[in-house]
Order: structure tokens, then sequence, then C-alpha cells
């Protein structure tokens, strides 16, 4: 990974990523949960070089938390390929920060987006804190163009379970509660290989809700809203929604 200019003062960070073999999925491309961790490297990368990341925050035992993320994707990179990853901060409130990304090849193509919505919580508490007290924001809002639908707010999801397992231990994080990742991992592993031979991702939203940690059940209940679209629940022992997603396919071409 390569990190592109002097970060200090800029409003928009961009990060240089090559698809390694060992990461692609069957299909010879970066897998949506990679690009997912790509993105939340990207935001912590950029938090770091202003200053506010993990490394400070968690000195007055403080963290960035992901709320909301939505990604849409016109194509992805391939085996072999190189890609940039853009981020910037398009505005923030009281309890959260909107934070974009683009994706885009060395030669400039435009691969999607993504939009995701961030907070951040006392560890001990687990209460918000005020971001208007982070005055680094006002100063640093970029008003660089996301054209993607921002994240809408997903129903819960009737019916019977589709899947039921256990929170294991690799899908725990540092801050011991499940990774934000991994529940993404788990809704997308509902479809089959088929599936995504015929048809890829072209946009995908998670809400998180609550936390789940070590030694929960989960439950994941999916409903067809449409043609080639469904709506993911993930359900903890009580049947309460953890985090809540929408995948939206198209066929290949």
């Amino acid at each position: 990974m390569e990190r592109v200019g002097k970060m200090e003062l800029q409003k928009v960070a961009s990060y240089t990523y090559a698809v390694e073999p060992a990461e692609v999925n069957a299909q010879g491309e970066l897998p949506l949960t990679v690009l997912a961790q790509r993105i939340l490297e990207t935001a912590t990368f950029h938090a770091e070089s202003w200053a506010v990341g993990y490394s400070t925050l968690i000195q007055n035992n403080q963290a960035w938390v992901l709320a909301r993320l939505a990604i849409e994707m016109q194509a992805y990179p391939r085996i072999g390929d190189t890609y940039v990853i853009s981020t910037w901060i398009e505005g923030y409130n009281k309890h959260f920060s909107a934070r974009n990304f683009e994706f885009a090849g060395k030669d400039g193509r435009i691969y999607g987006y993504a939009r995701s919505i961030w907070s951040v919580i006392d560890m001990q508490t687990r209460t918000s804190a005020d971001l208007t007290t982070f005055e680094y924001l006002a100063e640093r809002i970029s008003d660089k163009e996301c054209p993607i639908e921002r994240q809408s707010k997903l129903k819960p999801v009737q019916g019977e379970p589709l899947l039921a397992y256990p929170v294991q231990y690799s899908d725990i994080d540092l801050n011991r509660h499940v990774n934000s990742v991994k529940y993404i991992e788990h809704m997308l592993d509902s479809f089959t290989l088929q599936q995504y031979d015929e048809k890829y991702i072209k946009r995908f939203e998670i809400n998180y809700i609550s936390e789940a940690r070590y030694g929960m059940d989960f439950k994941i209940y999916r409903n067809e809203l449409d043609a080639d679209i469904f709506a993911i629940d993930i359900k903890n022992n009580e049947d309460e929604a953890v985090c809540r997603g929408k995948v939206t396919f198209i066929p290949r071409r």
C-alpha cells in the first residue's frame, strides 16, 4: 500500500493498493469484504494523519465507530490491478461524521464510490462524544462530489431464519466485539457461488445497530425485495437486529 502525497493538511487523501492473488474471490476480483477492509484502513490512515486517529483518541478512552456504509460499484479491480482509494469528509453534526470514498484505477477509471457514517464513542460508557468539539472537522470538510445515493433507512426483515451460527474467536476485533467486516462477510455468505458467477454486487448497504460479542448466536434473515435486491438482518439470541443490510445484484456482462 502506498500513500500519495503529504496527507497532513489535505482535505482529500489518496492511498494506492494492488490486488494480490491471495485476496481475490472465485471470479478473480477484489471481494467486497476486502474493499470494506480497505475503506476502514483508508479512513484510519487519514484520521491518523490529522492526529485524530485511534492512537490519539484512545488516550482519552475514545474510538471511531462505523455506523453506516453504502458501497456502489461499476466494476471491481481484478487480480494484478492497482487501484487508488481517495477519501474526504463531507460534513458532520453533534453525533455523526460523513466520510466518502472514491475507487479508481491508476489510469483514472472510476470503479465506484462509498458513503460512510461514523461516531466517536467512549470505550467504557459506550456513549457517543460531541463531534462539535472536534474543531479540525470544520476546517477540513471537502466539497468533492460523491455521486451515489445516500444510505437508506433499512426496514426489519421478517420470516424464518435462513442461517444460524455462533460468534467465534475470528469474528472478534480489538474492541472485543464483532468486527465490522465480519458482518458483511456473513451476509454475503448467504448467497451461492453460482449467483456470484452470474452476477456481481452493484450496491451494498449496511446499518450497524448494536454490538455483538463472543458467545452470542447469530441468525440471518433474508427477504427478496425485488428482482436481485435483497434485505438482510443479522439478529442475536433475543431476535433483535444487530445490523441490517441491503444487497443489489446486476448480471455480469
